[in-house]
């Protein structure tokens, strides 16, 4: 089963994407690996099987599992899943920049937080 922990302001269907995403992403499940089934997942997270079941149909709409009828659903390949993330992840970036803008952030001020990103990723992920 998931290792996945339900817990913030972010809606169930979104953090159980979000946590599945992630274990396709490190490796932890590999591609043309079986899902356990919607009720399965809903019984042990003590959530509704639709919560369950919208995570994994957005998760088959972003191209990270794929779903055969009377079979259930599969991790699909992992080349398609690292530009998936990596797009998602763009598509984030460039909201939350927008929203810094908007707030008065300045241009220098996202560079010397992106210097210091990179600066502690290269140092060991320190921060």
């Amino acid at each position: 089963m998931f290792d996945i922990q339900l817990s913030g302001k972010a809606p169930i269907y979104e953090q159980l994407y979000g946590g599945i995403a992630a274990l396709i992403a490190s490796g932890r499940l590999k591609a043309d690996e079986k899902l356990p089934a919607v009720r399965e997942v809903a019984k042990s997270l003590g959530i509704n099987p639709n919560t369950v079941q919208k995570a994994y149909a957005q998760l088959e709409s972003a191209g990270l599992i794929y779903s055969m009828p009377a079979k259930g659903s599969y991790v699909s390949a992992q080349p398609q899943t690292t530009e998936v993330f990596r797009v998602q992840a763009l598509q984030k970036l460039s909201a939350e920049l927008k929203n810094a803008r908007s707030f008065g952030v300045t241009y220098d001020e996202v560079m010397d937080a992106v210097k210091q990103i990179w600066s502690d990723d290269r140092n060991g992920g320190e921060v």
